[in-house]
């Protein structure tokens, strides 16, 4: 039986029209604003279609660069992470890169075995996805082996390179929302486990800070152990209750709109909650969660895109370099926020 002829670079880069450098660099994940998205599109098509496939070994070996790259997840359970994670690779897709995932383990040594993997030469870099036990020195260690890392999503304390949601634009605008409603008691809900509330929690506090009195606000403590449940009925029903809730994450949003449900209060009759992310499951929730929304898929472009400019350059201007991405979130409005209510209501 005849074995069919291999396609090679030359005849996908004449099929497309392109030079067989520009071949190169976008199936190789190498792509700069030089080559247009319509350009890079076209090379992808026409490589699909005739079945042309990377050969990665002989790229490596060529040019010690795969176009392979890793990240590593602090969770693959929950609300937010796994959304943005699927997108993360849809992102890599996009651009016909490769990207592996691994969930984090538990402690940081742990985690310190998993990036002996993707220290090998056979990865180009590593996306390191919300904040990891330890994160700072493995940071230090990726740089120590001559590795690029990018930080996404871990704050503005976690480590650099890194590319985060402008937390402070997001906050603002819910605050924005709610005041433009008629709120003047706005209340403040996070968990003390959850490190990635805590740049949203400062902000709130210089929020309320810089109303002058203007806005009453007070940050509550939503854990999962009854007596913390009863604490925070216990402030609802206070008297100088707050009339509206941000919620530190949608998560936490969806938690708290169940409780208060079961507990007999209506929203946004009773009290308005707002969340933070717009995780798919916030537009069919009961009712419906106002939201800031995530750029997600803009979140990961960034970091892929900063990941691949630092992989190309030399290793000491990658470790010199440390720069932090902003993309800025968007307000969605739903049902679970009304004008305030101060009529008392009853808990079950």
């Amino acid at each position: 039986m005849k074995t069919p002829k291999r396609i090679g670079i030359l005849e996908v880069a004449r099929l497309a029209g392109v030079s067989a450098t520009t071949v190169s660099r976008v199936l190789n994940g190498q792509v700069d604003s030089r080559i247009s998205v319509e350009t890079q599109e076209r090379v992808r098509a026409t490589a699909n279609s005739v079945g042309y496939v990377v050969n990665r070994l002989a790229t490596s070996l060529r040019t010690h660069r795969t176009g392979v790259f890793g990240a590593i997840v602090n969770s693959l359970s929950g609300h937010y992470q796994p959304h943005l994670t699927s997108r993360l690779q849809a992102a890599a897709q996009r651009r016909g890169v490769e990207l592996l995932v691994a969930q984090a383990k538990a402690e940081a040594g742990e985690v310190a075995g998993q990036l002996r993997l993707f220290q090998e030469d056979f990865f180009d870099g590593v996306i390191m996805v919300s904040d990891l036990p330890g994160q700072q020195a493995l940071c230090d260690h990726l740089d120590r082996m001559g590795k690029a890392h990018v930080t996404l999503g871990a704050g503005l304390t976690g480590p650099l390179p890194a590319v985060l949601t402008d937390d402070r634009y997001g906050m603002n605008l819910l605050f924005d929302h709610l005041t433009g409603l008629g709120h003047r008691r706005i209340s403040f809900v996070y968990r003390i486990s959850r490190n990635a509330l805590r740049d949203r929690l400062a902000i709130f506090e210089e929020t309320i800070a810089a109303s002058q009195g203007s806005i009453a606000g007070d940050v509550i403590s939503f854990e999962r152990g009854e007596s913390d449940r009863k604490a925070f009925l216990g402030i609802l029903a206070a008297p100088e209750r707050p009339t509206a809730l941000i919620c530190g994450s949608d998560g936490l949003a969806i938690e708290v709109v169940a409780f208060l449900r079961d507990s007999g209060v209506r929203i946004p009759d009773d009290i308005s909650v707002v969340g933070y992310d717009n995780v798919p499951d916030t537009a069919y929730w009961a009712p419906p969660l106002t939201t800031v929304a995530q750029p997600t898929d803009q979140l990961c472009e960034a970091s892929l895109d900063l990941l691949v400019e630092l992989s190309n350059l030399p290793l000491e201007a990658r470790v010199a370099k440390r720069p932090i991405r902003f993309v800025p979130p968007e307000l969605v409005t739903r049902a679970s926020s009304s004008s305030p209510s101060l009529r008392p209501f009853s808990l079950a």
